[in-house]
């Protein structure tokens, strides 16, 4: 409450963000990357969420599940982390992308991300 002011305004409560679920995997404590790049099912104690598109686009990345769950060591500190290396960041674009093509256009990937991953 300010002092001073007859009628004080309300606090506007904070509105939650929802957290749509990855549309590639499910959070089973499998590091989406030991699968594919390993074939590795190792269980890990800790995955970092990694959004495949940041940046400006890591909101749209959210809204439409487009994250994986990754070992640190594929996230931020190995040879292939998608962070570190940049043919593991290409490759996790165009699996983002096919993904979402296919309940959606092109037209509409382009609209919301600005550019296209996929050669073909």
């Amino acid at each position: 409450m300010t002092p001073g002011l007859l009628y004080p305004k309300a606090k506007a409560k904070k509105r939650k963000k929802l957290h749509k679920a990855s549309i590639l995997q499910d959070k089973d404590h499998t590091c989406y990357l030991c699968i594919l790049l390993d074939g590795n099912h190792k269980l890990h104690r800790q995955l970092h969420e990694h959004h495949i598109f940041g940046g400006p686009n890591r909101i749209h990345s959210e809204e439409n599940g487009l994250k994986v769950y990754l070992c640190p060591d594929h996230h931020l500190t190995g040879k292939l982390a998608v962070h570190n290396c940049k043919e593991t960041m290409e490759l996790l674009h165009k699996i983002g992308q096919r993904e979402f093509e296919k309940t959606h256009s092109r037209e509409e990937f382009m609209e919301i991300f600005g550019r296209n991953y996929l050669d073909d």
